[in-house]
């Protein structure tokens, strides 16, 4: 059975956005890696596998960061934690521009992703604006 807090997180718009824009990292992380694994992205020497990795980990990474606000009981600290997640989607966008710099093929897919960024802006700036 879920719980109030899970029921909201689901039908939060920045929540449902931000696993859009960590299933549409893995996959330009994928393609313009040529299906490389988490791991063997890591490892590897090579720039563009490196900022892919990046990319994915910090998307993956955003998911958790709103969950944890979303279920922060404390007004103050919940609008603290709510205007730090401006951070985390500014370093997906610099991964990105890292990343667009360094592929050949795919760019137009790091472009999609950028424009989804922007709009996890917008609606990171409404969130934050609800709680003041």
């Amino acid at each position: 059975m879920f719980t109030s807090s899970q029921h909201n997180i689901n039908h939060s718009v920045i929540y449902k956005k931000s696993l859009d824009i960590f299933n549409l990292s893995r996959r330009i992380a994928s393609y313009v890696t040529d299906d490389k694994d988490m791991i063997s992205m890591y490892r590897s020497g090579n720039k563009t596998d490196n900022y892919a990795d990046n990319l994915v980990m910090n998307a993956y990474r955003l998911v958790p960061k709103i969950v944890e606000t979303e279920i922060q009981e404390n007004p103050s600290l919940k609008l603290k934690y709510a205007k730090s997640l401006r951070h985390f989607i500014d370093i997906l966008n610099q991964d990105c521009l890292k990343l667009e710099h360094t592929i050949t093929h795919g760019k137009d897919f790091v472009k999609l992703l950028r424009k989804e960024l922007k709009k996890l802006r917008k609606i990171h700036s409404h969130y934050v604006n609800s709680m003041l």
